[in-house]
């Protein structure tokens, strides 16, 4: 049996998840405020925390020394040492070395929020049951959504969800204001509804009730597949389609062993994704191409290009190489070196990589690159390949999710959303929760919480391991 509070772990971060997608993708402060006092119940519950790999537990140290030391304030002197290229316009007295120290306080939350959510992820997926509850939670998310985009494609102007006026700008595609935001939040969960597709083709060859109940989780599976991939594709992010599928095409031999003899049946599976995508998204496959063409194109910039906003964010970096200007105040800060805009705002770099090493500097580039370092060793081949397929499928799910979102990351900013913030620390935590227990999938003995690898009863386990090629 559950222990209740495990249970309620399970409840709040669903309706987190499925609360802000549709909600506006958690963009409006009243659905901020909501999701941050859920999370505080999440805090609560974290009795035990999971097995992190050393290297993020260094990144979280190095970004709460930074975020201190970019809050605390400073005397004139020490900030014209560590911020030369600002000291034309640094304040006299005891100032922190944020430009914007409120806006460095709000990333300082969100990182909080990100990594409670990250720490809940880990304990569902390190029980018996969690494992499958999470992956559904995160397909669901992603069908929640592209539901939402399929209906208001065709949305009343400038109506978000034909409710609210939309403000910011964007189309009204979905519960976004920029499509390509939308075609994150798909990059983010339709690889968990592969996952779940995946596992459930493997209970096909089986008898009696698991193979009944792997034909019900294929088919949603299935049809939450190609939902969300018709969604990614008209929607018309050409980033969104690309980089999903360079995702999947790197991390393909994390989800395959080799095979004697052709698996027919993910043929068969993989045909129909395609034609019912295909068939879904047939109309504007024309209009996708055709924006593949402005891909470096930004409109609305006065004619400037990405490499052009580029270009002024390395050298704002330049300007405090170590420390940055303050995580969070890019906006406030790139009027020093942007290029001309005219009369418009620039609020992003349209590169989160490099906004961050002008935010945080050498020390939160630092933090990245431990964070990196710990999913690398996490998901590497020759690990996952010595695993079942009931943790193979979720670790080479979370590698496309991963590598897709940082690819796309290269020319966007849709880790600034809240919603696919959200389903970032899911994944990462999926990551975590998954850290120790493979190593002991063959013991039955119960932990505390009934923290322990999913396993299938005896006469649902299926060809023995050394034929487990899928």
């Amino acid at each position: 049996m559950l222990p209740p509070h495990l249970r309620l772990n399970r409840v709040v971060l669903a309706v987190i998840l499925l609360g802000n997608a549709v909600a506006f993708a958690g963009v409006d402060p009243p659905t901020r405020i909501v999701t941050a006092a859920l999370v505080v119940v999440l805090a609560a519950k974290l009795n035990q925390l999971p097995n992190i790999p050393r290297t993020h537990r260094q990144a979280a140290v190095v970004l709460a020394a930074l975020l201190t030391v970019q809050l605390v304030p400073l005397p004139l002197l020490i900030r014209r040492l560590i911020e030369p290229g600002l000291a034309g316009v640094l304040r006299p007295g005891w100032t922190p070395l944020s430009v914007a120290p409120w806006a460095t306080l709000q990333s300082a939350a969100a990182l909080a929020v990100a990594a409670i959510l990250a720490l809940t992820a880990a304990r569902i997926a390190a029980t018996r049951s969690g494992l499958p509850m999470l992956l559904s939670m995160v397909a669901a998310t992603g069908t929640v959504v592209a539901l939402l985009g399929l209906a208001t494609e065709h949305g009343l102007p400038g109506k978000v969800l034909l409710i609210r006026p939309n403000t910011v700008g964007g189309g009204p595609y979905g519960p976004f204001l920029n499509d390509n935001h939308f075609a994150l939040a798909v990059e983010l969960t339709l690889p968990a509804a592969l996952a779940l597709l995946a596992a459930a083709a493997r209970h096909l060859p089986l008898h009696g009730e698991a193979r009944r109940r792997g034909t019900v989780m294929l088919l949603a599976a299935a049809v939450a597949t190609i939902i969300e991939a018709a969604a990614l594709l008209r929607c018309g992010s050409r980033g969104g389609a690309l980089f999903l599928a360079l995702g999947f095409l790197l991390t393909l031999p994390l989800w395959t062993r080799r095979r004697r003899q052709t698996q027919w049946r993910w043929l068969v599976l993989a045909l129909i994704i395609v034609a019912g995508t295909s068939v879904f998204a047939w109309n504007r496959l024309p209009i996708l191409q055709d924006r593949f063409n402005e891909l470096f194109v930004l409109k609305g910039v006065e004619g400037n290009t990405r490499w052009d906003l580029w270009s002024g964010t390395v050298r704002l970096w330049l300007r405090s190489p170590v420390v940055g200007t303050g995580l969070g105040t890019y906006r406030y800060a790139i009027g020093l070196t942007k290029p001309p805009t005219g009369a418009m705002t620039l609020e992003q770099a349209h590169n989160d990589w490099l906004e961050w090493l002008s935010g945080g500097g050498l020390v939160v580039g630092a933090a990245v690159l431990l964070l990196l370092l710990g999913l690398v060793r996490a998901l590497r081949p020759r690990r996952l390949g010595n695993l079942r397929f009931e943790y193979r499928y979720p670790l080479a799910a979370t590698a496309v999710a991963l590598t897709a979102v940082a690819l796309h990351e290269l020319v966007g900013f849709g880790l600034q959303n809240p919603l696919n913030r959200y389903l970032l620390a899911v994944w990462i935590g999926l990551v975590w929760g998954l850290e120790r227990r493979p190593a002991t999938a063959e013991t039955t003995e119960d932990v505390e919480d009934e923290e322990v690898p999913l396993q299938l009863p005896a006469a649902d386990q299926g060809p023995p391991e050394a034929a487990d090629v899928g």
